[in-house]
């Protein structure tokens, strides 16, 4: 009876230690917190990485007192519609640590403030532009080499000069004409024929019979422009009228060039001036101070911030434009509107490893080709335009290559996507019927969506949902002959107005570029940086299967039928250059992966924020549909 007495009357204090006495051979036992009644609840700490996979967050916190130079990284993208049901049934792995994080023991006002602040997967409105550096922007970085306006350039030394011309330019457009460049290697090479697709992995997506090539390879350039390097200066170069005005040169050059004239040839050391730069860029190195806690993430800080009246005039433009819905066209402005942010992620990446490292602007390369002493391409034209070049501090060059997933895909629920897709069957059907061929019904992708149409209702379910896309350490087959034909076309040369050179023709001199560098950057898992080693041979096999199509196809003016070059002889030397195709595709090296916190973008005005609010109340989110409706 004592016994029991002395049990309950700890019990009934709360207290969390109980030893049990009086019998032999009993031992003694501790009541855990959830058993005391009273006691507080406490959610033991899962680790970080798991942490971040169950509440979609980010690792990075808002640093305020450092005036915000974190939060240039991406800390939230975004959460669940409703955090409560969304959660992963699973988030963590095989720890009771874990579980716990994970368990209802969560507090109910923090579970009230997740959803308020938490931001919708889907919408009408995607933001294509959502926090991107532009390539304006990017031209003033200080670890950028940017290429001049074109109307500094008033002639060309060699043809391979054509490369110091933007590729926002006119005259980036007029150097396609009749070249065979990496929108139509593939193409030409075969690769996007159905058998040939079908054996590479390529998605339907991107499969396409090679009549676009055919067309581009005979194009000509108008009668009366000579097609010799005085022929091409005379159309391109728009400074050979020459101009008072001063080109603008990067103030730390050294060299007496401060009062050249609009129209000076040498562009190698034409930079945005001091002042502009400096409105745009804070060098990392001018940041560090006795009160700053962290080193800054960057190489340099973006000033710009992005403003809620922005966000609200997309929003508007958008609501006049939008029309039909296109997830195909959102995928390619996608990508093109967030190309200089991820040119940014490879800059970040590498000049931190090397601060001797810079990053090249470059037009259109392989022109020096065009003379026509290599007979294995039989007179066709290539060309081809990376992204950047990097030059490392130990002289090695690489090709830089960005692609940009899209978040945005069809949201299935939505009635127009039905549409679309009974649309999309009724013409597999008729075209079926018409070749009288049973075809094997394939897995769709979910960015084939090049036919959609449909509106939208207000208050019905969206058109797009957010796709969390999942890297992988490869290169897909589609694109190996873009970065091969990109390490061709650079050359032997980066720098085409150094005092050593005499002739620099691309086709005769030992090339410089060995390597391309791949950056696949997504919205909402980060980036991966990968690299593939030149491959002479492939090379070799690419020349004569272009130099092929020139001679069986487009000189002839027969249009290639499907799947020209294909042969299913294992043996046959177009199958073994598929074969190796997906070789190389498979053997890149990973160079890095970039977590969405190493990623820098444009952050929201400090204005917008709400001190001591939660960071995901700062993110801005990937939908413009709530924008200024009390969000």
């Amino acid at each position: 009876m004592c016994y029991h007495l002395i049990l309950l009357l700890l019990l009934n204090n709360s207290l969390a230690l109980a030893i049990m006495t009086g019998m032999t051979g009993m031992t003694a036992h501790a009541l855990v917190p959830s058993q005391v009644p009273g006691a507080r609840r406490h959610v033991v700490n899962a680790k970080k990485e798991d942490t971040t996979k169950a509440l979609h967050y980010a690792t990075h916190a808002n640093n305020d007192k450092n005036g915000g130079d974190l939060e240039a990284g991406d800390q939230v993208v975004y959460t669940s519609l409703d955090i409560s049901n969304e959660l992963p049934s699973n988030p963590s792995n095989d720890n009771n640590d874990n579980a716990s994080a994970a368990s209802s023991s969560t507090s109910s006002s923090t579970t009230k403030n997740r959803k308020r602040i938490s931001i919708p997967r889907t919408g009408n409105l995607p933001d294509i532009h959502w926090r991107a550096i532009s390539m304006s922007h990017l031209r003033a970085h200080p670890n950028f080499q940017p290429l001049p306006p074109p109307s500094h350039i008033s002639s060309l030394p060699t043809k391979e000069h054509v490369r110091n011309f933007r590729q926002d330019s006119w005259q980036w457009d007029y150097l396609h004409t009749g070249r065979c460049t990496t929108s139509q290697c593939a193409a030409a090479l075969g690769f996007l024929e159905p058998r040939a697709a079908r054996f590479l992995g390529i998605p339907s997506s991107l499969r396409r019979g090679g009549s676009g090539a055919w067309e581009r390879l005979r194009q000509v350039v108008d009668d009366d422009v000579d097609v010799d390097l005085k022929g091409l200066e005379g159309v391109l170069c728009e400074g050979r009228t020459g101009c008072d005005t001063p080109s603008v040169l990067d103030d730390n050059n050294n060299n007496g060039n401060h009062g050249e004239k609009r129209g000076d040839t040498t562009v190698r050391r034409w930079r945005p001036t001091s002042k502009e730069s400096e409105r745009i860029w804070i060098p990392a190195h001018r940041l560090h101070n006795g009160l700053r806690t962290k080193p800054f993430p960057f190489t340099a800080k973006y000033i710009p911030n992005l403003t809620n009246d922005e966000l609200y005039t997309r929003k508007l433009y958008l609501q006049r434009t939008h029309g039909t819905p296109s997830p195909m066209k959102t995928r390619m402005q996608w990508g093109n509107a967030q190309e200089a942010t991820s040119v940014l992620t490879a800059l970040n990446y590498f000049c931190d490893v090397d601060r001797r490292t810079t990053i090249h602007e470059v037009g259109m390369c392989g022109a020096g080709f065009d003379d026509g002493e290599d007979e294995v391409l039989q007179g066709v034209k290539i060309g081809a335009s990376p992204d950047a070049i990097i030059c490392h501090g130990n002289g090695t060059v690489e090709v830089l290559e960005v692609k940009n997933h899209c978040p945005f895909v069809w949201n299935r629920i939505s009635p127009h996507y039905g549409n679309v897709k009974k649309s999309s069957n009724k013409k597999k059907k008729n075209k079926g019927k018409k070749k009288g061929k049973n075809k094997k019904k394939e897995v769709e992708d979910d960015e084939d969506d090049e036919q959609q149409k449909g509106g939208g209702h207000d208050g019905g379910p969206k058109h797009y949902l957010i796709r969390d896309f999942q890297l992988e350490r490869r290169i897909p087959t589609a694109y190996i002959p873009q970065l091969m034909m990109e390490m061709l076309c650079v050359g032997d040369a980066v720098d085409l107005d150094n005092d050593n050179d005499d002739a620099h023709n691309s086709a005769s001199r030992t090339p410089i570029c060995t390597s391309a560098v791949m950056v696949r950057q997504t919205a909402t898992k980060g980036a991966i940086l990968l690299r593939l080693q030149r491959d002479e041979e492939w090379i070799q096999e690419m020349k004569y299967y272009l130099g092929r199509f020139q001679s069986e196809f487009v000189n002839t003016g027969k249009v290639p039928a499907d799947n020209f070059f294909y042969d299913s002889d294992p043996n046959s030397r177009y199958h073994k250059f598929l074969q190796r195709t997906i070789e190389l595709s498979e053997s890149v090296e990973q160079v890095a992966f970039i977590d969405h916190s190493g990623v820098q973008r444009m952050v929201l005005e400090r204005s917008r924020r709400t001190k001591g609010s939660s960071p995901l109340h700062h993110k801005v989110p990937l939908f413009l549909d709530r924008v200024n409706e009390g969000e």
